[in-house]
């Protein structure tokens, strides 16, 4: 009986190992399985972040070009302005240089004038009076004696300050201390100033609003000198100063408008 059973025990045995063998392998192969399909999805998902990496440095390389352009386009146009302003502002020297050659000129014509229209007795005075005092400073004019003038006018002046040279005087000494190497713009803005606080009827205020109009610009002070001109075209519109004035009023406030446009 007992030798009967003994095989179908083995044989129940067998097919139990053989049994457990086929779900272990199956169960092998499955996870194997899993873990190449892991596999798979992480090389997919690698291939993804590598592929959006490569675009979004592609992307940045672009906009760095077209950044590089704009800057380079920039410069380019900051230079160009630079140069336009450049010659604007040569324009507006060279208007102004006309204006002082103009200004000279009729300067000249004037001062030839006031000395022929000049009396006999002036010319011919003594030179310890006022009036040889102002014929020898117009001499010295005349010679381009300029530090010789100016020493003669001053002391004419303060020997004799209610004389009939001295509305003259003044004019002449801010003309020469305006026209000397180097200018004496201070001393030049005195003495026409007190020509037309001293002798406000006097023929020359004009030409001395005028020229104050310019030296105020010389000194940097564009706004009291804009004052100046307008002063003059206003008050004296007939005469040569308010031309000349009115022109250089324009060329000034032209300036500052570029400036302004500029900044």
């Amino acid at each position: 009986m007992i030798g009967r059973l003994c095989p179908r025990y083995w044989v129940a045995g067998i097919l139990a190992t053989i049994l457990t063998g086929v779900v272990a392998f199956a169960q092998v192969d499955n996870f194997l399985e899993e873990d190449s399909s892991t596999e798979v999805d992480q090389d997919e998902t690698d291939t993804t972040e590598s592929d959006d990496s490569e675009g979004g440095n592609l992307n940045l390389s672009i906009l760095f070009k077209k950044i590089s352009d704009l800057e380079s386009e920039n410069r380019t146009l900051i230079g160009r302005i630079e140069q336009l302003e450049y010659e604007i502002e040569k324009i507006h020297q060279d208007n102004r240089e006309r204006y002082k050659e103009l200004d000279e000129r009729i300067r000249g014509l004037t001062g030839q004038t006031s000395l022929q229209s000049s009396d006999q007795d002036v010319l011919n005075s003594d030179q310890s009076t006022e009036d040889g005092m102002y014929r020898t400073a117009v001499n010295h004019i005349g010679e381009q004696e300029y530090d010789e003038a100016i020493s003669v006018l001053n002391e004419m002046i303060e020997s004799y300050p209610n004389g009939s040279h001295v509305p003259m005087g003044f004019y002449y000494l801010g003309e020469l201390y305006r026209t000397k190497d180097p200018k004496e713009l201070e001393e030049a803005r005195q003495n026409f100033v007190q020509l037309i606080r001293l002798h406000p009827e006097h023929a020359k205020v004009a030409q001395a609003k005028y020229k104050l109009g310019i030296i105020y610009d010389e000194l940097g002070d564009s706004s009291t000198a804009l004052d100046y001109l307008d002063e003059v075209v206003q008050d004296y519109p007939e005469t040569s100063a308010a031309r000349l004035a009115k022109e250089y009023a324009t060329t000034l406030r032209e300036a500052e408008n570029d400036e302004e446009s500029a900044e």
